[in-house]
């Protein structure tokens, strides 16, 4: 396994711990162990079936290991309310859901209010300027259901900032989405890294990871590297990961 990593902050904005978990008998996870400091853009690569989304819904809380832990800000993942917001791969959602796109953003205003209490101008405040910096504002009043791929992603994508979280995980964002649309979700993404915030996305395009991420996690069931993409895009490394030597790792040695 390759790790390079260093950090001026002692506290990880996202520890996890010798964390095992497993569907049913199946362990999805085995002993991993990664320390993801604040502020950075993190992509989480590997081969399908490699763990990668089973890694962040732990970071989550919607699995529990068999072993080990997941703290947030050094406190475990159970008192992290608040502090992580989430956008699912597309698949997961039900697009037909009578609901529009400014009420999805909305949505993510839900954890600052009891659930007795009305949404307030602030909350919608936020949810507004979510969907301008996502390039939605001009369709808040459509359904879900009639947006592009790439157009629902984004609409989810606002709501995590509305939710004004310090981590944001995303999981395939840049999935089935055009080339203008994958744009302005970088361009997203890294003007929330520019505020401070912590991102990690899973991603399956080995060949922009290098040119999208401050950190990489490669993953097969057991972490392979956590680095800077100049570490962990080894193309030896990525032959044994990816059980093949395809045409980006030849690509890529002829970088180094």
């Amino acid at each position: 396994m390759i790790s390079e990593n260093k950090s001026n902050n002692p506290t990880p904005a996202i520890q996890v711990k010798d964390l095992t978990a497993s569907y049913g008998p199946v362990p999805a996870l085995l002993d991993i162990s990664v320390s993801i400091p604040s502020g950075k853009l993190v992509g989480v690569i590997g081969p399908n079936g490699s763990g990668k989304s089973t890694l962040i819904k732990a970071i989550l809380g919607f699995i529990k290991p068999d072993v080990g832990s997941v703290e947030i800000f050094g406190k475990d993942v159970a008192l992290a309310k608040g502090k992580v917001a989430y956008v699912p791969q597309r698949g997961a959602v039900d697009w037909d859901f009578p609901i529009t796109v400014r009420e999805v953003a909305t949505m993510g205003r839900y954890g600052h209010r009891h659930w007795w209490r009305d949404l307030t101008r602030d909350d919608y405040r936020h949810a507004d300027e979510a969907l301008e910096k996502v390039r939605m504002s001009e369709f808040k009043k459509r359904q879900i259901g009639q947006l592009s791929g790439g157009q629902q992603q984004r609409v989810f994508m606002a709501r995590a900032l509305a939710q004004d979280a310090e981590i944001l995980l995303l999981d395939e964002p840049f999935a089935g989405v055009d080339a203008a649309t994958e744009s302005a979700i970088l361009d997203v993404l890294e003007e929330t890294r520019q505020e401070g915030k912590t991102l990690v996305v899973v991603h399956h395009d080995l060949s922009t990871a290098a040119e999208y991420f401050d950190l990489l996690v490669l993953l097969k069931q057991r972490l392979f590297g956590f680095g800077p993409p100049s570490v962990v895009l080894n193309p030896r490394l990525l032959c044994d990961v990816y059980e093949g030597n395809m045409k980006v790792f030849a690509e890529l040695a002829e970088k180094k």
